[in-house]
């Protein structure tokens, strides 16, 4: 494996009618549901949809999952909201309707009568408080839930006629698995990247007993693995033994920011450098709110490392064409870089703002080198569960190892796209 990958991007046909991603909807729509980020309605026939779109998704989408829920037996309605059709600054994005509940209140009411919600417009539900079907363990859940399910959707059009869609599950488990055991119960941490990205966190046997995130109402689907299938968190010491720089340049679910420097000492975030509008948001947001107690976070403030997780399916990527997108259609064409494998997904903050809207902001770890107790885990951003043996031996049974372990995205490290 070469020390640095070159930046790469397979080349991406854009749909242009429902017909271009009918097959991959139809598979969607039919597959249950048996891991994270393996998107899924199980539908059943007869049971009734209620999509919730806005005017920034491409309207295939929706027609296209009309006819494949008709085609499988089942009922659909749409709402198609305004959304955020001018909305295109990613720090407005994450702020905003990333972590606000944004959609009208009336629109609850007629998902009571749904056997399933999809969420096309962008509502990202462990971001947004106060759900009207709660949450699993959240002082602020709803007094009522819906009777059926709520899907969250993210992916773009183009992403439909992707390979991870359809990779297989049997591979994908193997490198899950790979990850988990060679991070498991490791007693150090250490992270870098060549941005100037240097952490270090030391855990306990209890540290990863008390690991967060195995599935459930806002997780995805419950599992009794140790670990989140596709997203695996690694835990935060309750020591507070977290400390180190983190190098800041593309927000998760918002888009490329300036580069933004935070020093860390004990978890806590006490020192923002950088001077574009992300530092800038962090320093008035840190001021504002260090003297609130959040549930969740060890300690006064928002300024708190929340979040820690790697991903691993190969097949993930950015859309090409995500600058011309805006509102939620801009967040799903951006997001969706972030289950790539070799990617850290690590967020800041976790404080309840109000009743409606939460103070969090996830970022991207895009070239990192991971180490557990010293051992390599992630080198430049490359997962080294796609050189292990065993895991190319899996994939053998399903076709080209090369092809089915080779990562179909990389990004240029200064635009993160």
């Amino acid at each position: 494996m070469p020390t640095t990958m070159n930046p790469r991007m397979p080349e991406v046909r854009q749909p242009t009618s429902p017909e271009d991603i009918l097959p991959a909807l139809r598979t969607v729509v039919g597959r249950t549901t048996q891991r994270t980020m393996n998107e899924s309605l199980a539908l059943k026939p007869g049971e009734r949809v209620l999509i919730v779109t806005d005017s920034t998704i491409d309207p295939i989408l929706a027609e296209g999952f009309q006819e494949a829920i008709r085609d499988a037996g089942g009922h659909v309605d749409v709402i198609n909201l305004e959304g955020y059709p001018l909305l295109e600054d990613p720090i407005e994005l994450v702020d905003g309707p990333n972590t606000s509940k944004w959609f009208p209140e009336w629109i609850w009411e007629g998902a009571k009568q749904a056997d399933v919600l999809l969420c096309l417009a962008f509502f990202k539900f462990p971001h947004t408080p106060n759900l009207p079907w709660g949450r699993r363990s959240r002082s602020y859940s709803a007094d009522w839930r819906l009777k059926g399910r709520a899907i969250q959707w993210e992916l773009p059009p183009d992403m439909l006629l992707s390979p991870s869609l359809t990779y297989p599950l049997e591979l994908w488990d193997a490198i899950d698995e790979w990850t988990y055991q060679s991070i498991a119960n490791a007693k150090r941490i250490e992270i870098t990247e060549d941005n100037g990205t240097h952490l270090t966190w030391d855990l306990t046997l209890e540290d990863w007993a008390a690991i967060e995130g195995r599935g459930g109402d806002e997780d995805g689907p419950a599992t009794k693995l140790p670990y989140v299938p596709g997203h695996l968190f690694v835990p935060f010491p309750k020591s507070l033994q977290f400390e180190g720089e983190i190098v800041i340049n593309s927000l998760t679910f918002g888009g490329p920011v300036e580069p933004t420097r935070l020093t860390v000492d004990g978890r806590r975030v006490t020192q923002v450098d950088g001077s574009g509008a992300f530092a800038d948001r962090l320093r008035q947001t840190f001021e504002k709110y260090k003297n609130e107690t959040y549930r969740g976070l060890p300690g006064p403030g928002a300024n708190w490392i929340s979040t820690f997780a790697a991903c691993t399916n190969p097949k993930f990527r950015r859309s090409p064409s995500w600058e011309n997108a805006r509102g939620s259609a801009r967040v799903h064409s951006w997001c969706l870089g972030h289950r790539r494998s070799g990617f850290l997904h690590a967020s800041v903050g976790a404080a309840l703002e109000n009743e409606n809207s939460k103070l969090i902001r996830h970022f991207d770890m895009m070239f990192p080198n991971l180490f557990a107790d010293g051992r390599p885990v992630i080198e430049d951003g490359h997962l080294l569960a796609l050189d292990d043996p065993h895991v190319r031996e899996i994939a053998a049974r399903h076709g080209d190892p090369d092809e089915l372990l080779r990562e179909d995205w990389v990004p240029d490290r200064n635009r993160a796209i």
